[in-house]
C-alpha cells in the first residue's frame, strides 16, 4: 500500500457534483450520461436529506478517492446506538492506498464519540479484497448469524 495522505469529509450539498462520480462508478453506471447522472445526483441528494444516514468521502492528492455510508439502529438488548455501515467503495485506481482504512477509522471515531454498542457491516461472499481490511481493524464474522431480507420498492429492478 502506497504512503499517501488520505482526508475523510462528510458529505454535504457543496460537493455532490464530486461525489457524483463515485456513486456513479459504484453503482455501476455511466455519469457521462444525463439521465444517469442525474439517477446519481438524486441518489446523494435523497441520502443527506435522510435524518439518520450519513456519507463519508475520502479524498487523495485532492480527489475524491473513496466514500462510506452508514446509519444509525438502536440495540434493545443493550439499550446503545448501532452504527451500521452500509457500503464501503474506493475507486479503482485509489484501491490499497489506504482511503477505506481511513473510512473505516473515521467511521469508528464517530461510534465511539457516540457511545455505540457496535458497528456492523455485511459483505458479500465473494468480496475477498475487502475482508482482510475488516478483519485488521477488528470486525468479527459472526457464523451464527444469517442475514434475511424482505425485498420492497424496486427492490433488484
Amino acid at each position: 500500500m502506497d504512503h499517501v495522505s488520505v482526508q475523510v469529509i462528510e458529505l454535504n450539498e457543496d460537493i455532490i457534483p464530486e461525489a457524483i462520480l463515485l456513486i456513479g462508478q459504484h453503482k455501476n453506471l455511466d455519469c457521462s450520461n444525463e439521465l444517469q447522472l442525474s439517477e446519481c445526483k438524486e441518489t446523494l441528494m435523497r441520502l443527506l436529506r435522510y435524518p439518520h444516514a450519513f456519507c463519508l468521502l475520502a479524498t487523495i492528492e485532492d480527489e475524491y478517492a473513496g466514500f462510506l455510508t452508514y446509519n444509525w439502529g438502536f440495540s434493545t438488548s443493550r439499550a446503545l446506538p448501532i452504527m451500521r455501515i452500509q457500503d464501503v467503495y474506493t475507486a479503482p485506481r485509489y484501491r490499497r492506498r489506504g482511503a477505506a482504512h481511513q473510512l473505516l477509522l473515521h467511521a469508528r471515531a464517530i461510534a465511539e464519540k457516540e457511545g455505540a454498542n457496535r458497528m456492523q457491516l455485511e459483505t458479500d461472499l465473494n468480496n475477498a479484497a475487502a475482508r482482510p481490511l475488516y478483519e485488521k481493524l477488528g470486525f468479527l464474522w459472526i457464523e451464527q448469524k444469517i442475514v434475511y431480507m424482505y425485498p420492497m420498492n424496486g427492490w433488484r429492478s
